[in-house]
């Protein structure tokens, strides 16, 4: 396990890197660390801190490495993790086909090696679902998500259908998520992807997060050009919680990556009095960037 700091992306923020196994699989943890408010040096370690953490999930054969922007935009109000999920970003295939659930059971375990307690989590496609699936399991543990393109649209479960959303969105991508994406593909197992796939869309997601505690916070984003989530969908998603919608102008499925920073602005909205108080920047409510639905 590499727990050694070192200085990546903005100037005093330090990232350390950890690989952890979990039941024979392997995980990639990423902790990015701000600086403590009126200290001009790195904490790494910060017992009893009130500070905010952060949990970043990515989406279906993806890595970490289109969430950084974002991760450092939510450095600036504590900390933040990213996992690299089994048989991505270079990591083996497990041997057995993980249901959204299994992949859940996976991130909680490796939240609690980490030491993580009451997150703000943040899940893009894929990792949205995991993230609905994390407060369906344990309302307990995890109260507060923004969950950014939550796929799949009920009405349109199947291969095909998803495929055609996935590039008509594509057209409207930036040129940079777009080599990052496919880099990121090739990086992942072939195998693992395809089998992971229909894990993916029958995942019932409307079902899963109607069961959430209603006192849980949750924040549900989507871009203008997401045709893999509509606005009626994201909308109707929002109407089974107590949370609320809103929509990227401009932006396509991948809103994490190329509206980072209204992304990072929603996901801050969820910090508690007591967060803020902590943190050395306090969240940027500004709604330029984003319409409520």
């Amino acid at each position: 396990m590499d727990l050694n700091p070192r200085i990546l992306g903005p100037e005093s923020t330090a990232v350390q890197h950890s690989l952890v196994r979990i039941a024979g699989m392997f995980t990639r943890v990423h902790r990015i660390g701000a600086p403590a408010p009126g200290l001009n040096r790195v904490l790494v370690d910060r017992p009893g801190d009130d500070r905010v953490t952060f949990v970043l999930l990515h989406g279906i054969g993806l890595s970490s490495t289109y969430m950084l922007p974002l991760a450092f935009e939510l450095a600036r109000f504590g900390e933040v993790f990213i996992m690299d999920l089994p048989g991505s970003a270079g990591l083996p295939a497990p041997q057995q086909h993980l249901t959204i659930a299994g992949f859940a059971a996976v991130v909680e375990r490796a939240m609690q090696i980490n030491g993580i307690e009451d997150p703000i989590l943040v899940g893009h496609s894929m990792g949205a679902q995991i993230v609905v699936e994390l407060m369906a399991r344990r309302p307990d543990r995890f109260r507060r998500a923004c969950l950014v393109g939550p796929p799949v649209n009920a009405a349109e479960r199947n291969l095909p259908t998803v495929l055609a959303r996935y590039l008509q969105s594509a057209l409207y991508e930036h040129a940079n998520l777009v080599r990052v994406a496919v880099w990121s593909y090739l990086r992942s197992a072939r195998h693992w992807l395809l089998a992971t796939l229909p894990a993916l869309l029958s995942y019932p997601i409307e079902d899963r997060i109607a069961l959430l505690d209603p006192s849980a916070n949750v924040v549900i984003l989507h871009g203008e050009h997401d045709y893999l989530v509509s606005t009626a969908w994201a909308g109707y998603l929002a109407s089974l919680t107590n949370g609320y919608c809103a929509e990227i102008p401009g932006a396509a499925h991948s809103t994490i990556y190329n509206s980072d920073d209204a992304v990072a602005r929603a996901a801050a909205s969820l910090m508690t009095p007591r967060e803020r108080s902590a943190s050395q920047h306090l969240p940027d409510n500004g709604d330029d960037d984003a319409s409520a639905q």
